[in-house]
């Protein structure tokens, strides 16, 4: 079972808006804007990255080799590709519902929290519910993301264990 923890996880809406930097040539490339990820196995292949004059990029996650102090490093700027995967969002995943395998919803997802260790195989670790006005609650409701049973159109399924707990 898969578990969260601060020091190998972290908040979408954390790493949401970090630029991406090249430390050998001293400049910043764009920001992180999404990721994109597959559904089943919940890795994230890569980051949509905005560039400021080139519009969006895909940034594989095998080329990250730092993550903090507010931004992402990599090695060159070569590392961005133009063309973007057919893959999923986060944008696909927030607001999204999560109902229980017997049909009973239990929620809306407000956060994703991400594992980065290691760092070039980043994944979905975990999901948290968002509060009754729609964003994060102080005391959230959190699931790992091996409780996911399947995705639908527009909903989550999530094991009926895992949904009692949370209601």
């Amino acid at each position: 079972m898969q578990t969260i923890t601060n020091s190998t996880s972290k908040k979408w809406s954390d790493l949401r808006g970090l630029v991406v930097y090249v430390p050998k040539q001293g400049k910043s490339l764009g920001t992180v804007e999404d990721f994109f990820f597959k559904e089943g196995t919940n890795s994230v292949g890569s980051l949509l990255v905005r560039t400021r004059v080139h519009g969006s990029y895909s940034l594989p996650v095998r080329a990250l080799k730092t993550l903090g102090g507010g931004r992402v490093t990599i090695a060159n700027e070569n590392m961005l590709i133009k063309a973007l995967p057919p893959l999923p969002t986060s944008k696909d995943l927030i607001g999204r519902n999560v109902i229980g395998e017997n049909g009973d919803k239990v929620g809306t997802i407000g956060e994703i929290w991400l594992n980065i260790e290691p760092l070039t195989a980043m994944r979905i670790a975990g999901l948290e519910l968002a509060g009754s006005d729609g964003r994060s609650q102080r005391h959230a409701k959190l699931f790992t993301a091996d409780s996911i049973a399947t995705y639908d159109d527009d909903t989550m399924i999530i094991h009926d264990q895992i949904a009692r707990r949370l209601r």
